[in-house]
């Protein structure tokens, strides 16, 4: 029987919650908009602007609150569920790029953006749901925030104090409303189950945008490195707001056995309301941190100023609050462990003011690791096998559940993947692009070569963690190095990077004896032992050299991956090179959408940077509208599905996954590149270099799309795809002659097109689309 329109939009009780990848894709939008407010906190210590600055950032996170909310009650596999998410997501980035500017010029498009994602949002949901339970709570929810958009749009006008006053009630009254059930004089009080959201659901939104907050810390930790330089005090700095992030992280997931989803199931609707406040002053506490990260990157050893050892306390400080009141109101339980570190942080403070940030930054981490250690054996201790080789061994229950430290490791990816993006802007020459490939593909080749570790072994093994953690570290470092790869720090890039293969190697091999997989893994190291030497011994040499050879150590890694590192006298069966589709597929899926992330993360700062003019928020628009567009075509189709054809394949098919999802993130790389051009210049001069790398972006993400369409799924016409490049290709000779702007437009047009004939195409016979949906951690 065909389900009516309400059926097919409401989320049942029996559908999976699980983290679908539109909602994963919204939340890398945090990331820019914690990296502006972090910006923001640094550059003036203030308290008009602290004030400020904590009410965009409340603004902010309910931005994010409502999107989980609509995702949680609507289907979020449907296309209207996705409009409402990709909309708020665009409104929320033009809320963040007017940050620096909110409480100046730019205060309408901030206000405007704001009122705009609420509003819409549920006059939508009306319109499609009108006598509907969720109609009637959106009706609600619609007239609250209709109450408070004039305090929004008519602060916007007024000068300074008077706008900080009129949004500050406004900001009050947006919260107060969920907290009360959107009560509304005259209109009967919503009942207890239309509030109710699904524990599961909330729950993993909660923890993955924690996570994409402290990757925040990450990313502007690294571009802080990259910018200040990269002598061994500011690199001894990075590690240490890499540990502060890391444990602030660890402290987030301790004492185990506290279950948010439980707690929002078993007591009343307003204990969801009441972890995501909570969840604000925590990610207060990231925001606050990364700006301290910047402060000790930049000045390890500089002055001792007041302000800045404040500014480092205030991070963690602020987060053990929010932890502690997490614990406290929502789980009631008492704590003492995060009281007695803040407790700790606020006794040394007053003797941190005559310490450089370094020594500030080692003695906050001792009292983080402190913390940590005494959550150490609280809880119930997981499952583990009888012996450490049968615990390395040990598969997943869920093989689709990524693991928090995988997602965590994937957003590395986000500021490895910028700086190349950065490196090949600067210089558009032929050798600096040839430059540019190899460092991606080494940069990319390093998350495969964890993907694949986390899917041969137990991700909640903790060597394998410790190991993500380090090899996560030396990714970073090597992103650091991308800039000058080829000049002055290329053995930190070839040594990082050979140094994370051979580690990885000398930790599992000895792990494994015993086991007859060991003979797979030497296998891996004696081949990754090969291009290591290729590596270091290129790093030593002039840059056409040393292209030369790190070319040939990328063509060695993948063509043994291919030939499943064949080795005399070491054999291995098939069965053991085999992956497990329903993992590995998820994680090519996960990192394709975070290279998206990349995409939207550089074309908000162009935004941000270059101003609000009219052509600048129309090429912004395209910008975005691409990403957007990259991410359907990525899952159209509907009725592919990679991990069956992963499972009931030989190894070689997961490789080819490899290599195909590989073109796809070069061609993110390329287009995120392109979309600075035409945001900072869009009507400037004609260059046609500028031309072909925004045409260029988009063809080579659909020759990926082709490919992969091609080779995995033997697709025998694929026609789609080599049309739009040849459309591409006939329109560009007339393009050489345009402004930026005027190339993005036809050029976005077509993948446009592009989308809607995928869109109208279906697998024969195919169920519904499995991969439209994407499992955020756990």
């Amino acid at each position: 029987m065909a389900r009516t329109r309400w059926e097919r939009l409401i989320r049942t009780p029996q559908q999976p919650r699980e983290i679908t990848f539109v909602e994963l894709f919204f939340d890398l939008a945090i990331i820019f908009a914690l990296m502006q407010l972090s910006r923001r906190f640094l550059h003036d210590f203030g308290w008009e602007n602290s004030l400020q600055t904590l009410l965009l950032l409340a603004a902010v996170w309910w931005i994010w609150v409502g999107a989980a909310r609509t995702t949680d009650w609507l289907d979020p596999n449907q296309r209207f569920t996705q409009g409402i998410v990709i909309g708020m997501m665009f409104a929320g980035l033009v809320a963040a790029a007017s940050v620096p500017e909110a409480f100046g010029e730019h205060s309408i498009v901030f206000a405007a953006a704001n009122v705009a994602a609420h509003l819409v949002r549920h006059l939508s949901i009306i319109a499609a749901l009108h006598g509907h339970p969720v109609g009637a709570r959106s009706t609600r929810a619609a007239i609250w925030f209709a109450s408070t958009a004039p305090l929004w749009i008519v602060g916007a006008f007024l000068p300074t104090t008077p706008q900080l006053v009129l949004w500050a009630v406004a900001i009050i009254l947006d919260y107060a409303g969920v907290g009360v059930g959107w009560r509304v004089p005259r209109l009967a009080p919503l009942p207890e189950e239309h509030l109710r959201v699904r524990g599961d659901h909330i729950a993993e939104r909660h923890r993955q945008v924690f996570i994409i907050a402290v990757g925040e810390v990450i990313l502007t930790s690294g571009i802080a490195l990259s910018r200040a330089g990269l002598d061994g005090i500011r690199i001894g700095a990075f590690v240490l707001a890499f540990a502060i992030a890391g444990l602030i992280a660890r402290a987030f997931f301790l004492p185990r056995g506290l279950a948010l989803q439980e707690a929002v199931d078993r007591r009343p609707s307003t204990v969801s309301v009441r972890a995501s406040y909570l969840h604000l002053i925590m990610i207060l506490g990231t925001v606050l941190t990364a700006m301290g990260a910047e402060i000790l990157i930049s000045q390890p050893l500089g002055e001792a100023r007041a302000e800045w050892s404040a500014a480092i306390l205030a991070g963690p400080l602020i987060f053990l609050g929010g932890r502690a009141l997490y614990a406290l109101r929502v789980f009631q339980r008492r704590p003492w462990r995060a009281p007695t570190g803040m407790l700790l942080l606020l006794a040394i403070s007053p003797a941190m003011v005559r310490l450089p940030p370094l020594a500030v930054a080692g003695t906050v981490s001792l009292v983080l690791l402190g913390i940590v250690f005494s959550y150490g054996r609280i809880g119930a201790d997981p499952p583990r096998a009888e012996t450490p080789l049968a615990q390395l061994l040990q598969k997943r229950e869920n093989p689709r559940q990524l693991s928090a430290y995988e997602l965590f490791f994937d957003l590395a990816l986000i500021f490895a993947l910028t700086q190349v993006s950065q490196r090949l802007l600067a210089d558009l020459s032929l050798g600096n692009v040839a430059e540019s490939v190899v460092l991606l593909a080494a940069v990319y080749w390093l998350w495969v070569a964890t993907a694949w570790s986390t899917d041969w072994y137990n991700p909640d093994d903790p060597r394998l963690q410790r190991l993500i953690i380090v090899v996560m570290l030396a990714g970073l470092l090597m992103a650091a190095a991308v800039p000058t790869a080829f000049g002055e720090h290329g053995l930190l890039f070839a040594g990082a990077y050979a140094g994370t293969h051979l580690v990885r190697g000398l930790v599992i091999v000895p792990a494994l004896r015993g086991s007859p997989l060991q003979a797979r893994s030497l296998r891996v190291v004696i081949w990754f032992g090969v291009s290591a030497v290729l590596w270091l011994v290129g790093a030593f040499l002039p840059a056409s050299d040393r292209l030369f050879l790190w070319a040939a150590a990328v063509v060695v890694e993948g063509v043994s991956a291919w030939f499943g590192w064949p080795v005399p006298g070491l054999s291995a069966p098939q069965s053991h090179l085999k992956v497990i589709g329903e993992h590995i597929a998820e994680r090519y899926r996960q990192v394709y959408i975070i290279a998206l992330g990349a995409l939207v993360l550089l074309s908000g700062r162009a935004y941000s940077s270059a101003g609000f003019d009219d052509f600048r928020t129309l090429a912004f628009a395209l910008a975005f509208t691409n990403a957007a567009l990259m991410l359907w075509t990525y899952f159209l189709p509907s009725g592919r599905d990679l991990e069956s054809v992963v499972n009931s394949t030989a190894p070689k098919t997961a490789v080819a996954a490899g290599y195909c999802h590989g073109i796809m993130i070069a061609g993110t790389v390329v287009v995120a590149a392109s979309a600075e051009v035409y945001i900072r210049s869009p009507l400037g001069p004609v260059n046609a270099a500028w031309t072909l790398l925004i045409v260029g972006g988009v063809a080579l993400h659909m020759v990926g799309r082709t490919l992969f369409g091609l080779v995995m799924y033997g697709a025998r016409h694929p026609w789609r795809g080599p049309l739009a490049v040849l459309v591409l290709a006939a329109i560009t000779p007339g393009l050489l002659m345009a402004p930026p702007l005027l190339v993005a437009i036809p050029v976005v047009f077509v993948a446009f097109l592009l989308t809607l004939l995928y869109a109208r195409s279906t697998v024969r016979g195919a169920d519904p689309p499995a991969t439209s949906r994407l499992r955020g951690p756990r």
